[in-house]
């Protein structure tokens, strides 16, 4: 299936916005894939479909996306992070409270506040103080006078759950730990926190990304009880 990004290709050229999402890719299961891309480059999203519709994430399917929309988006002065060009990423998803391990949060697992940061060093790049002040949601792991790993809401999603009835909304979040706290527990702890706190108060499906290279991100995730409901890829895109 595909679908003309009408509406995000004239905001991005007739403005000429600093980023641009020109296509992405999504696979559930054995469902057909789902392609939603600038009208711009219909054609070569139609051929791909055609080319690449048993395994949209292979080898050759990616590199081909790259030739046929990357390097046209090249010259009109976009960019892309060469390190993420052909990788895809992993789809998880937590629908119900109850799916989550509740077993892996740990007592230093704490929800994001001015009074769990007061004094602490920030040791992520997350903006802490500007999460408090738009107020998003997000749990930190807090280590003595660190804080060292957090879990925190990205976006909200449409489109991937619309036509299931129990489904009140959807919501990504993202999870980072500072390299030497790694391995400990703490991402999946944040995210099993942040999954339960979301699922509870707004009613909503959480759901995960990882890309393909991974591991540790996509171990943590299942631990805190993210289950794999597809695959996706996409390019994000900047002015220079």
């Amino acid at each position: 299936m595909i679908d003309l990004d009408s509406g995000g290709e004239e905001f991005v050229f007739e403005n000429d916005w600093d980023t641009a999402v020109p296509i992405t890719v999504r696979k559930r299961g054995d469902e057909d894939v789902y392609i939603e891309v600038f009208p711009t480059y219909e054609r070569e999203a139609r051929e791909f479909e055609t080319r690449f519709s048993d395994d949209p994430f292979s080898q050759d399917a990616l590199p081909f996306l790259w030739e046929r929309i990357g390097v046209p988006m090249e010259a009109r002065g976009y960019r892309d992070e060469k390190k993420f060009r052909h990788r895809w990423y992993h789809t998880l998803v937590i629908k119900r409270a109850d799916e989550i391990d509740k077993s892996v949060i740990l007592p230093s697992t704490k929800r994001l506040s001015k009074r769990a940061i007061r004094g602490k060093n920030n040791r992520t790049t997350f903006d802490l103080e500007r999460y408090i002040e738009e107020e998003i949601n997000a749990f930190v792991t807090v280590e003595g006078d660190d804080i060292v790993s957090i879990a925190a809401e990205n976006m909200s999603c449409s489109g991937d759950f619309d036509d299931d009835i129990d489904c009140g909304g959807t919501t990504e979040i993202g999870v980072e730990t500072a390299v030497e706290y790694r391995r400990r527990g703490f991402a999946a702890s944040n995210a099993a926190a942040l999954a339960l706190y979301l699922i509870e108060n707004d009613g909503v499906y959480v759901t995960y990304e990882t890309d393909c290279d991974n591991e540790a991100s996509l171990a943590a995730a299942r631990r805190a009880g993210f289950v794999e409901y597809g695959k996706c890829y996409y390019y994000v895109m900047r002015k220079e």
